[in-house]
């Protein structure tokens, strides 16, 4: 597959809910579907775009899990693959949970009057 973003806009794959982050952590339905947010990853990134006079770079790489904002994106077809195209801005978050520690909560002693 050949696909060159160009200006802000990213390339991303809608990962299945029973996809796992780099961290071996599950990604729920409810997680990975809130409202018009979906769990994806980047597939192609463009160099970056104007805005007020500034180049703004695309600070997202190839390969990495993102929230993103389906409502304002497109889905199309590249050989066979379905790809959602959105801008860089409808990115909500990057997700990465190589790192997570439980903390046991220490209970709360009786208070008396």
């Amino acid at each position: 597959m050949i696909i060159k973003m160009r200006n802000g806009n990213i390339a991303l794959e809608e990962l299945a809910s029973d996809e796992r982050t780099s961290g071996g952590i599950y990604i729920p339905t409810t997680a990975a579907r809130i409202g018009s947010l979906r769990h994806g990853r980047v597939v192609e990134v463009g160099p970056g775009e104007l805005v007020q006079g500034q180049f703004v770079h695309v600070d997202f790489e190839k390969g990495q899990e993102v929230i993103f904002d389906v409502s304002r994106s497109e889905t199309i077809e590249v050989d066979g693959k379905k790809l959602t195209i959105c801008n860089m801005v409808d990115i909500i978050a990057t997700v990465s949970a190589k790192h997570l520690s439980v903390v046991p909560t220490a209970p709360i002693p009786n208070e008396t009057a």
